[in-house]
């Protein structure tokens, strides 16, 4: 190999930071399993304050357009290495919306920091924050059901939460909720996918009682659970 070649190619290797194949797609397998989801309105107006507040503190160019659903910097001039930075909120089939970045920059090598880097710090900060918003858990792994307790994938097709299992000795098997069981409201308000049983329990606190409709074995009764 031509001597005078060595030091360039190993600066350039020393620039990019050697990022393989392999180690790229174990980044975007975890940002993959990691992009940020908000049910309710209280927790998707957090969701995106943080987003914003990453934006300004960890994108190297300022924001230039934002709206409740989009956010983008100014693009970076040149060969510049800042990351500028473009996030959307997008509504999901399961009434959930998800919160993606971009992170992007002009220099051909890298850019400073790592885009994937970036993007797998915005999905941990702005996930951990919308956590803080989330209800009490009652111990219930749910499915949208249609009125005969088969499960569905339409919102549309979903007349109740279908409760598939449930903690043992936790809030709703102590409660007298039971395995099968469709929920079709909450204290009056009706229940058809997840995002609407996170909306109705965000207004109760530890101590708090709430009545659950149910249909089991084809009968409507109610539930009063203890939360």
């Amino acid at each position: 190999m031509n001597k005078l070649l060595l030091p360039f190619i190993i600066s350039i290797a020393s620039i990019s930071g050697c990022v393989s194949q392999g180690d790229r797609a174990k980044q975007q397998d975890i940002i993959n399993q990691t992009i940020p989801t908000c049910a309710s309105e209280k927790q998707c107006n957090a969701g995106w304050a943080a987003a914003r507040e990453w934006v300004n503190q960890n994108c190297g160019m300022k924001i230039q357009h934002y709206s409740d659903s989009y956010m983008e910097t100014y693009n970076t001039l040149g060969n510049s290495t800042n990351t500028a930075c473009q996030v959307t909120k997008s509504p999901l089939p399961n009434g959930f919306s998800s919160i993606n970045i971009r992170v992007s920059c002009s220099n051909f090598i890298r850019c400073v920091p790592d885009q994937y880097e970036s993007v797998i710090a915005f999905n941990k900060y702005v996930g951990n924050y919308i956590k803080q918003f989330s209800p009490k858990m009652i111990g219930v792994m749910w499915g949208m059901s249609d009125k005969s307790g088969n499960l569905v994938q339409s919102s549309f097709e979903s007349v109740g939460l279908y409760i598939n299992t449930l903690t043992p000795q936790g809030i709703a098997e102590k409660g007298g909720l039971k395995e099968k069981d469709i929920v079709t409201a909450i204290d009056g308000k009706k229940i058809t996918i997840v995002s609407d049983y996170i909306s109705a329990m965000e207004s109760h606190h530890a101590g708090d009682k709430a009545t659950f409709t149910v249909i089991r074995n084809s009968k409507e009764m109610n539930v009063s659970l203890e939360i």
